[in-house]
């Protein structure tokens, strides 16, 4: 397979040679940014516990960029979310699938396919369209297509922030699990 082109190879494999050629300078940190997109979820599985074998082995520490929360829910030790160029909620992994603040993050949860749920349920989706990036809007950069949004979240940037729960951090004015009319 060494005289073969690249796009002769499936992409398993060519996942597999990217990995191979980012280990050879015996990196200290892998930075994997979306390392099982468009692979079917068979090979997903093999890349993701390669990807653990190798961390292991050379004791290498590892952050893992995906959208797919279901790829990093049992791999990952600590969770950043982010959205819109900003870190919203940071947790260990456990936590942040257990206890979610950010509404940002309740609605990525929330649109994970569920194996236990009728073949005919719709996804749910996040309404709207994510914000310009060149030109933001102010406050917090969700607050357009966030349910629990009030004037305060359009208004000011709410900033990362624990709410007493460890090292669980996020940012939002109206965090998932206040009562109604609570501030964070």
């Amino acid at each position: 397979r060494i005289d073969e082109y690249p796009h002769q190879l499936s992409g398993g494999i060519r996942q597999r040679v990217a990995i191979a050629i980012a280990l050879a300078c015996e990196p200290k940190l892998l930075i994997a940014d979306e390392p099982t997109t468009a692979l079917d979820v068979t090979v997903q599985s093999g890349i993701l516990d390669l990807l653990r074998e190798q961390q292991r082995e050379r004791n290498m520490s590892m952050i893992l960029i995906t959208h797919d929360l279901g790829v990093v829910a049992g791999r990952t030790d600590e969770i950043a979310v982010m959205y819109a160029g900003k870190m919203v909620e940071r947790s260990a992994t456990k936590q942040l699938f257990g206890n979610t603040r950010m509404p940002y993050t309740q609605a990525l949860m929330e649109s994970i396919p569920q194996l236990d749920h009728p073949t005919h349920t719709r996804l749910k989706t996040i309404s709207g369209q994510p914000p310009n990036l060149i030109y933001p809007p102010p406050g917090c950069r969700f607050a357009p297509r966030c349910s629990r949004a009030e004037e305060r979240c359009r208004a000011e940037e709410p900033q990362l922030g624990a709410d007493g729960a460890g090292d669980h951090i996020f940012a939002c004015w109206r965090p998932v699990g206040a009562a109604e009319g609570e501030a964070a």
